[in-house]
């Protein structure tokens, strides 16, 4: 039930007096504040505020990395659509080059067409892995 006290778990929280105090996003509650133990006393809304406070910290952390994990699997299909537009674009530059008998300018745009291409490809491929981990990590 008890476990020792480390030194860094015996600072003072001012999390009740000054809950928008800096750099104390990423805290955590030291584990004595988990134990169950009888409190009776004429005035507990201290303890219950700190609870509070603790259980809005622990959900607005949690709520930003799930904003954090949308935005990413966002940009990532942004990344990739971006690209494919590139290719597509390039391609019908090299299209309108050729009509017009420009093949320096087609040979140009083909290969930007091709860098484009290529790129999409390896990102999705790589997105596809992060995808499997970022999935992965949701479920938890």
């Amino acid at each position: 039930k008890y476990k020792p006290l480390l030194r860094e778990q015996l600072k003072i929280s001012t999390a009740v007096g000054d809950p928008n105090a800096r750099g104390q996003r990423n805290e955590s509650l030291a584990w004595f504040w988990s134990v169950e133990v009888d409190l009776g006393g004429p005035d507990q809304s201290w303890n219950e505020e700190f609870y509070r406070v603790h259980w809005l910290r622990a959900k607005a952390l949690r709520d930003r990395w799930r904003e954090e994990m949308l935005l990413v699997k966002l940009e990532m299909d942004w990344t990739c659509k971006f690209f494919l537009w590139k290719t597509t674009q390039w391609g019908e530059h090299m299209q309108e080059s050729l009509e017009k008998r420009l093949p320096g300018h087609g040979c140009y745009a083909g290969r930007q067409s091709q860098m484009y291409s290529l790129l999409a490809q390896d990102v999705q491929a790589a997105f596809q892995d992060l995808q499997n981990v970022l999935i992965e990590a949701g479920d938890e």
